[in-house]
C-alpha cells in the first residue's frame, strides 16, 4: 500500500520508521508499536503520525486488543453476576459486554483482511472489508444487546422478581466502569492522535473519519461507561424503593442504549459501503488545485469515493490548453496527479479524464444540499 505523501510545509524527508509488519505476526506488530511510540514522542512525531500511524492501521488493531481483552473479562463477571442476583440491569449489561466481545472480534477480522493487497479480482484493495465487518458488528449491538435487553426488561416489568446480593452488582459494575473507562480511553487517545494529524478538532474528526474500527470501539466503550451507570443507578433505587421496577428500567434503558448506537454505526457503515463522497470542500479544494495549473483551461466534474478506510478515489474532468502536445498531455496528467496527492494524501488512486470541452457548470441555488455545505464549511483538512 503507498505511503502517505508529506503534507506541504512538512519535512521532505520524515524519520526514518521501518514499514509495518504483516498483520499475521502478531509479535512483531507489537515491537512495531513500541518502536513507533518511542519515535513520535520526539521532535518529528507528527510527521511520523502522518506518515505511518494512521495508515498503517496499527493503532486500530492495539485499541481493539484492548477492547477484546476488557469485553470479555466484563462479560464473565456480569453474567455470574447476572444469574446470583437475578438483576435485569446485570443481566442487559453482560449482554452489552457480550455483544461488545463479538463485535471487536469481527472488527479485528475487517482489519486484517483489508490489508490484502491489491489483486485483478480487486484492483483498489480489500479497504472496504472493513466497513462490511463494521456493519455486520452494528447489527450485533442492535439485536444482541439492544433488543435482548429491551424483551428481557420488558419481562421483569410484567412479570417482577427482586434483586438478590446486590452488593455483588455494584461491585461488579464498579470493576465495569474501570475497565470499559480504561478502553475508552485508548481509542480517545488514538482519535485525539489522528485529529490532530489531520488538523481539525476531535469532534470534527470523529464525525469524518472513515476508520469505523476505532470509531465503533469508542462508541461502544462510551455506551458501556453510560450503561454501567444505569445499571448501577437501577441497583440503587432497587435497595432504596424495595421495589423491582428500577432494575427492570434500567434493563429497558440500557437496550435503547445500545439500539441507538448500533443504528448510528449501522448508517455510517451503510454510507461508506454505498460509494460515499468526500466533502465538498475537499472536493473544492481538488478542482482550485487542477484549476490553477496555467496548462488547464476548464475543470469539469470532480467526484470520489471511499474504497477503504483513509483510502479515497478521485475522479475528475479537465479541459487542456489547445497548445498541448500529446507528450505534454501525458507530463500534465502525471504533474495534476501529484498535485492532487499531495493536496489530499488520502487520495490513493487518482483518475483525470481530458475532455474536448467543459460545459457550463450550473450555479448551486439554497434547495441544493451543496450550497449550505459550502457557505457553513466544515473546514476540514486532509
Amino acid at each position: 500500500m503507498p505511503e502517505l505523501t508529506p503534507p506541504a510545509g512538512s519535512a521532505a524527508q520524515p524519520p526514518h520508521l521501518p514499514p509495518p509488519p504483516p498483520a499475521d505476526d502478531p509479535l512483531a506488530l507489537i515491537r512495531w508499536s513500541l518502536t513507533a511510540l518511542r519515535a513520535s514522542t520526539g521532535a518529528d512525531r507528527a510527521a511520523i503520525r502522518r506518515r505511518h500511524t494512521t495508515r498503517s492501521r496499527t493503532e486500530s488493531m492495539t485499541t481493539i486488543s484492548v477492547a477484546v481483552g476488557t469485553d470479555l473479562v466484563m462479560f464473565g463477571a456480569k453474567a455470574v453476576a447476572a444469574m446470583l442476583t437475578g438483576s435485569v440491569a446485570l443481566f442487559a449489561e453482560a449482554l452489552h459486554s457480550l455483544a461488545d466481545t463479538a463485535n471487536q472480534v469481527l472488527l479485528f477480522t475487517g482489519l486484517r483482511r483489508a490489508r490484502r493487497s491489491p489483486d485483478l479480482r480487486h484492483p483498489f484493495g480489500y479497504g472496504a472489508e472493513m466497513f462490511y465487518w463494521s456493519l455486520i458488528a452494528a447489527l450485533g449491538t442492535f439485536a444482541a444487546g439492544g433488543v435482548l435487553s429491551i424483551w428481557e426488561g420488558t419481562q421483569r416489568l410484567l412479570h417482577p422478581t427482586h434483586v438478590q446480593a446486590s452488593m455483588l452488582g455494584f461491585v461488579v459494575l464498579g470493576l465495569g466502569c474501570v475497565l470499559d473507562g480504561f478502553s475508552w480511553l485508548t481509542s480517545v487517545r488514538q482519535l485525539h492522535r489522528e485529529a490532530r494529524a489531520r488538523g481539525i478538532s476531535f469532534r470534527q474528526h470523529i464525525r469524518s473519519t472513515t476508520d469505523t474500527a476505532v470509531t465503533a470501539v469508542y462508541y461502544e466503550d462510551a455506551a458501556a461507561l453510560l450503561g454501567a451507570a444505569i445499571a448501577l443507578a437501577g441497583l440503587g433505587a432497587h435497595e432504596l424503593l424495595h421495589s423491582p421496577a428500577p432494575d427492570a428500567a434500567a434493563g429497558i434503558l440500557v437496550g435503547l442504549l445500545l439500539a441507538t448506537i448500533g443504528l448510528r454505526l449501522a448508517g455510517r457503515n451503510r454510507a461508506l459501503l454505498t460509494n460515499r463522497s468526500d466533502s465538498v470542500i475537499v472536493l473544492d479544494r481538488i478542482r482550485d488545485r487542477l484549476s490553477v495549473n496555467p496548462d488547464v483551461a476548464a475543470v469539469g466534474q470532480v467526484a470520489s469515493v471511499y474504497v477503504g478506510p483513509h483510502q479515497l478515489l478521485v475522479t475528475a474532468e479537465i479541459e487542456p490548453s489547445e497548445a498541448l502536445s500529446s507528450r505534454g498531455l501525458c507530463e500534465l496528467l502525471a504533474e495534476l496527479r501529484a498535485e492532487v496527492t499531495e493536496t489530499i494524501p488520502r487520495a490513493e488512486a487518482v483518475f483525470l479524464t481530458p475532455v474536448v470541452a467543459i460545459p457550463d457548470q450550473p450555479e448551486p441555488t439554497p434547495w441544493d444540499r451543496d450550497y449550505w455545505l459550502r457557505r457553513t464549511p466544515d473546514h476540514e483538512r486532509a
